[in-house]
Parts: structure tokens; sequence; C-alpha cells
């Protein structure tokens, strides 16, 4: 039996990973959410990341909270760290389940992280054709935009839980302007509602607040009180 931990934002890519992963024969032991101290990190999420933590509980795993500067060096050093003292806890673990898409610098990164922690890195969706993982994610999973940081997008789409809808908006802007379809340049941000893995339950957002930039095309979706269904 092959066991993994999972680098885990509560987002699309990094959840359907952990799906992938388990279809392919790994067992997840645990997730691990970091929590950047900037919006601007170079290698993690940030927008609405505490909510992540309701995931670990839907699907029965612990969650670790590893903190970092958001500063693109230190941050490594400062993950690496912590990633090292969770491995210590599970010494069964034998591969880091990450989602990265198509940006070389964070799997080149998570690559030398894994080497250095002596385990195997799992990326199932690195390299994929964006359009088609979309679809895919879409298929599989349901989710809302919680930021959107690029022109083409539109803002409407902030929360929206009808994914057939958001699937409409993004291949718009995709063939229009050619954002990326699953923002894996940080065009945009998500946060998954329903899942496979959460077991016939759901995330109930009860609260939120929406934060415009209308000139920037910039917006957030800040869920402020959440809880399972």
């Amino acid at each position: 039996m092959r066991r993994a931990i999972a680098l885990y934002s509560g987002g699309k890519d990094s959840h359907y990973s952990l799906l992938l992963s388990l279809y392919h024969g790994l067992v997840p032991e645990a997730l691990v959410v970091v929590e950047p101290g900037r919006e601007d990190s170079w290698l993690f999420h940030a927008v609405n990341i505490r909510w992540a933590k309701l995931h670990g509980e839907i699907m029965g795993l612990p969650v670790y909270t590893v903190s970092v500067s958001g500063l693109k060096d230190l941050e490594y050093i400062e993950f690496k760290d912590g990633l090292k003292e969770i491995l210590s806890k599970h010494p069964d673990v034998e591969y880091i389940v990450v989602g990265a898409v198509r940006s070389r610098f964070q799997l080149e990164r998570f690559r030398a992280l894994a080497d250095e922690l002596g385990v195997s890195l799992y990326a199932p969706i690195w390299g994929r054709n964006e359009v088609d993982l979309l679809r895919e994610e879409i298929g599989e999973l349901g989710f809302i935009i919680t930021a959107i940081q690029a022109y083409c997008l539109d803002l409407r789409v902030l929360g929206n839980p009808d994914n057939s809808e958001v699937l409409q908006s993004l291949l718009k802007a995709y063939n229009e302007c050619g954002v990326s379809p699953i923002g894996e340049g940080g065009e945009f941000e998500t946060f998954v509602i329903r899942s496979p893995l959460f077991r016939g339950r759901g995330v109930a957002i009860h609260r939120a607040r929406k934060i415009l930039y209308p000139l920037m095309n910039v917006g957030y979706y800040v869920i402020e009180d959440a809880s399972i269904l």
C-alpha cells in the first residue's frame, strides 16, 4: 500500500489531484495546508485557505497547517522545515501529491523539495490539456470561484455555484483572450464545495462578501462563515 500526504489548498486542482491519487492506488494519510503571509505568494494559494480544513473534517483526514512568509525564496525553506516535521509523524509516507499543471517553477520547486525529504513527487495533472482538465474537474466536482485576477474574466462568476455557467464564462475568456482555463497562473482561484470524496456531504457557505476592483478587473469572494452539510 503506497501512502501519501497531499499539499492542499481546497481549490479544484489540489482536490482533483487528491481524487486521482486515490484512483491510482495512493492512500492519503493527511492534508498539508500552507498559510502564506502574503496574498502574492509564489508557490501557495492564499484566498479562503483556512476553509480547506473543513475538507479534512469531511474526509476524515488530519490537517496540518504550515505558516510561511510568502517571500519567494524564504517560503520554500519555511515550507520544507514544516513538511519535514510532518513527515516525521508519518514515517510510512512515500509520496507528496501536488496539483501543479503547467507552472514549471512550481513543479521544479516541489520536486526538489521531495528529493531533499526522501519522498517521491506525485503530480497527476501535470502537463494536461487545460480545457480537457477543466471539463473533467467540472464533471467530478462542484466548486466556486473565489478570486479573479485577470482581464477578460467576468467578475459576475465570483461565488457562482452553477458550474455550467462558470464553464461557459471561463471558456469564453480562454477563446477570446487566452486566459488560462484552469487559472494556473493565478488568473483565478477556486474552492471545492462538492466532491465524491465528501461521501454525500458538502460545504455550505452561509455568509460571504465580495471585494471588487472593477478598473483592474480584480475581485475576491471572501467566505466569512461556512459549515459541513
